[in-house]
């Protein structure tokens, strides 16, 4: 018994040290992420909400085809502008303006469905208007990292927002379907709503050391033009920005046909689904805690590129899964594998780029992330068309493999000054 007691409290304190539980237990990045985590699972019920609202109003694909658009498309044309301007301005005070903006957002569209003013168009705009609005937090949301935690807790602190996020797509949509299916959708915006008004209380209560060595003089194009050509004359930055464009569009395109798999795998397309997200989902949120159990950050590049080369072989594996068991078993290795890459990728851009180009940086980053996918998904898509969605799949992740194969030789030259 006292040898059990003694095995408890040396396990208790190695938890305790850890840089995850240190993280989210103590300081101002744990008062940050708390209300971070609150504000995504808002947002995730949001979009399931405006999703059924446009299903209801149309009953059509291609509006939500639009109304995903309207999400998405702001990102590409905003994001340089708003790089720009987290190298600019003060991350902490530029995402307090755009969460506030995001909170009056979600109460006028509250206001508007209870009166019954909410219309296709007026929603598809709001929207896009809200997609606006986080494509120019986005940058300073993730360069706020450095402000908050000291350089050898960069990883961990990126693999907590990367937690934050699996978990608010996991649990937003599932919360967001029971308040539908109990009350009106309208309390789905107004939970929204009080949740981002939180986050902005939170973010009110947050101080940062910031550096005012920014240049404001300059031509906002000018800077743009100079991050890219950082970005393009970094050896190290232009293959792990390239790995993240081509393992979007080859590994995370295949977790946005999960419905296609899920109708021919399982009896009921529904559970099948429901089955799939969580246990990829569950892999993602694994990758975030044993991430900061062996990250180093002069390995980060081999570490990212044979996270990728494995998540590669899991898609293959998937792809060719003949039982439901295997399967699951795929989709939980797909999700660790293209989690530790992604994680590792983002961490990389943080501690690679120079201050003065974090926040350029770090919106080319979020473009990539968020656009290779759906451009992956729609090449896909065509792909399964023409012959059974086996084999778009066994392709995408043979590329992917490839990709990674002729990099990871030269990996450990990419991470020198990190």
């Amino acid at each position: 018994m006292p040898r059990l007691r003694k095995l408890l409290r040396r396990l208790g304190s190695r938890i305790g040290a850890s840089p995850i539980v240190r993280l989210l237990t103590r300081g101002q990045f744990a008062i940050y992420s708390a209300g971070n985590c609150v504000s995504l699972l808002g947002t995730w019920m949001q979009r399931i909400g405006c999703s059924l609202l446009v299903w209801n109003m149309t009953e059509s694909t291609f509006w939500l085809g639009i109304l995903a658009a309207a999400d998405l498309l702001p990102t590409v044309f905003i994001g340089p502008f708003a790089g720009a301007a987290a190298d600019r301005w003060d991350p902490l005070r530029l995402n307090r303006i755009c969460q506030a903006i995001l909170t009056g957002i979600a109460v006028l569209m509250t206001i508007l469905i209870v009166c019954g003013f909410l219309s296709l168009p007026v929603l598809i705009a709001l929207v896009a208007l809200q997609g606006c609005v986080i494509a120019l937090s986005q940058p300073a949301r993730l360069a706020l990292v450095q402000d908050l935690v000291a350089r050898e807790d960069i990883p961990a602190a990126v693999a907590i927002n990367s937690m934050n996020v699996n978990l608010a797509r996991l649990v937003g949509p599932a919360i967001a379907g029971l308040m539908v299916v109990r009350f009106d959708v309208a309390w789905v915006f107004l939970l929204n709503a009080i949740v981002t008004a939180i986050f902005v209380a939170t973010l009110g209560i947050i101080a940062t050391v910031r550096s005012t060595e920014q240049a404001f003089g300059r031509n906002m194009l000018a800077d743009i033009i100079a991050g890219f050509r950082y970005l393009l004359a970094d050896p190290g930055m232009r293959v792990m920005l390239f790995l993240l464009l081509v393992g979007g569009v080859t590994i995370r395109s295949v977790a946005e046909m999960l419905p296609a798999f899920a109708a021919e795998q399982f009896s009921q397309a529904a559970t099948g689904l429901a089955v799939l997200t969580s246990t990829m989902a569950l892999g993602s949120i694994l990758a975030g805690f044993s991430m900061g159990m062996y990250l180093v950050a002069s390995r980060l590049p081999q570490q990212i590129i044979l996270s990728w080369l494995l998540s590669a072989i899991a898609v293959i594996a998937f792809a060719l899964a003949p039982h439901v068991w295997l399967l699951s078993s795929c989709a939980m290795a797909m999700g660790f594998f293209t989690s530790l890459a992604l994680i590792g990728t983002q961490t990389f851009v943080q501690l690679r780029a120079p201050p003065a180009m974090r926040g350029r940086a770090l919106s080319a980053h979020g473009l990539l992330f968020r656009a290779s996918p759906s451009l992956g998904a729609l090449m896909l898509g065509f792909a399964s068309d023409l012959f059974n969605l086996t084999v778009p799949a066994i392709a995408s992740g043979s590329i992917m493999l490839l990709v990674a194969l002729v990099f990871l030789p030269s990996a450990k030259r990419f991470g020198s000054g990190l």
